[in-house]
């Protein structure tokens, strides 16, 4: 069951996905009752929507490693988990060498553990919020409304946990999409799809969702244009240089000006792609068949043709390729990364005046949003909005970073008793089991590194 407004909560978390599971396992796992907390959202499933995009791009393990997972602690890892659920070294083995890639389905499995065992539905209400508003008497707090400016309740302290913006394409590609024509044919890979065996597909960049849809289309029997502006990509297994995703690197990066992390973010998050065994085999089992080809330039003209799209491509870096008649074009190019794109997060700025620079919100170094976040009250924000300061914030790693430190604040301003250490033990220990024994009925995804 679900609870119903008004509720007034020591926590409150703005969103349903990722984030708000990583928060309440946290805050139940440090001593919080799930009475004390609130989760806004109208997805009774944490992990639905990340489903719904994996499923879209054919994703079968996360590019993060061992340590990316839902329960309350760091132990155990998730290669031990599998290790322990499967009576096999060759997780942990993996997992040392840095080579251990947890499933799609198998990281969906844990979630769905955690999720049932904590309760964290019974701390859900069914409704999206459009706007907080902060308070400071009778105690510093937030008042929150819904969408239609309905109250629901107060809270404390509050997490943003909004996820991404909406998707993005090339302005071509948007225009175009327009036209119903070639609407259908115009899709990004976070949308669904299908190929055409026959087919010939554009497909734009370099990162690892769009090498998804490579080795997806080459599977089908399809012909794949791979389409970047740039010459090839660094290859890279994380998606941000791995020392930041130390605690080390993490404090170097936050040392920085504002604008040199803004400037340094478009170095290392500009289409990184790791290796990955079974794509490389496909992709060049493709090459050999005439399947596959590369090239570098942008399109800079679409219109309906014979085949379905009319392109022309251009190029900074030489000759350009000219017209090409295909079939579709799938576009591996992101979310829009601007707060404002996000409402409440709009509203917010122009109300307080918050300072955004380039899209990107001035966070203070606990992610905290400047003007409202206090110690005694926190109003903080996680996710890709938070990359600012955390900069692998989108992932579960820089989740749990930025979830548990969010909790830790709040623990401390409110003098909580909190859950005693063999408490804390048994509540790993059984999630742990659960989640291991919930495995040996899952199909081990096989490892692509």
């Amino acid at each position: 069951m679900t609870v119903t407004a008004p509720r007034d909560s020591t926590i409150a978390v703005v969103g349903e996905g990722f984030g708000s599971l990583i928060v309440y396992s946290t805050a139940v796992y440090l001593g919080f009752h799930p009475q004390e907390i609130t989760i806004f959202g109208t997805n009774d499933n944490p992990v639905g929507t990340y489903q719904q995009y994996a499923t879209n791009l054919g994703q079968t393990v996360l590019r993060s490693e061992s340590e990316s997972h839902f329960l309350p602690a760091d132990w155990p890892t998730f290669g031990q988990l599998d290790a322990w659920s499967h009576k096999s070294p060759a997780p942990l083995w993996r997992s040392i060498k840095r080579k251990y890639n947890p499933g799609v389905s198998e990281i969906l499995t844990e979630a769905g553990v955690v999720q049932r065992r904590l309760n964290w539905n019974g701390s859900r209400m069914p409704t999206r919020i459009g706007w907080l508003q902060r308070e400071l008497s009778p105690t510093p707090h937030f008042v929150l409304y819904d969408e239609d400016a309905q109250f629901v309740g107060r809270a404390k302290h509050v997490m943003l946990a909004l996820g991404h913006g909406p998707l993005t394409f090339p302005p071509v590609l948007a225009k175009a999409r327009a036209h119903p024509a070639m609407e259908p044919r115009i899709v990004q890979a976070y949308e669904p799809k299908q190929y055409a065996p026959n087919g010939r597909y554009v497909v734009l960049g370099a990162g690892i969702a769009s090498i998804n849809e490579w080795a997806n289309a080459l599977d089908e029997g399809a012909k794949v244009v791979a389409l970047r502006r740039n010459p090839a990509p660094d290859e890279q297994d994380l998606n941000v240089p791995r020392c930041l995703f130390e605690a080390l690197g993490i404090d170097i990066f936050q040392g920085l000006p504002f604008e040199q992390r803004v400037e340094f973010l478009g170095r290392v998050l500009k289409g990184t792609t790791p290796k990955r065994r079974s794509w490389l085999e496909r992709v060049e089992k493709g090459r050999r068949e005439g399947r596959f080809e590369e090239l570098i330039g942008e399109i800079e003209q679409a219109e309906p043709g014979p085949a379905g799209l009319r392109i022309y491509i251009g190029s900074r870096h030489g000759e350009d390729p000219g017209w090409f008649d295909v079939t579709g074009v799938v576009a591996g190019t992101g979310f829009v990364k601007s707060v404002l794109a996000l409402p409440l997060i709009r509203r917010l700025v122009e109300h307080y005046d918050i300072p955004v620079e380039d899209g990107r919100m001035k966070l203070r170094t606990n992610c905290g949003v400047p003007g409202l976040d206090r110690g005694d009250s926190r109003l903080c924000m996680m996710g890709l909005t938070a990359n600012t300061v955390i900069p692998h914030g989108d992932t579960i790693a820089g989740l749990k970073y930025i979830g548990r430190r969010f909790v830790a604040d709040c623990y401390r301003a409110e003098n909580v008793k909190g859950r005693r250490f063999f408490g804390r033990l048994k509540m790993q220990l059984s999630l742990g089991h659960a989640t291991a024994k919930a495995l040996r009925d899952v199909r081990r995804t096989e490892q692509l590194a």
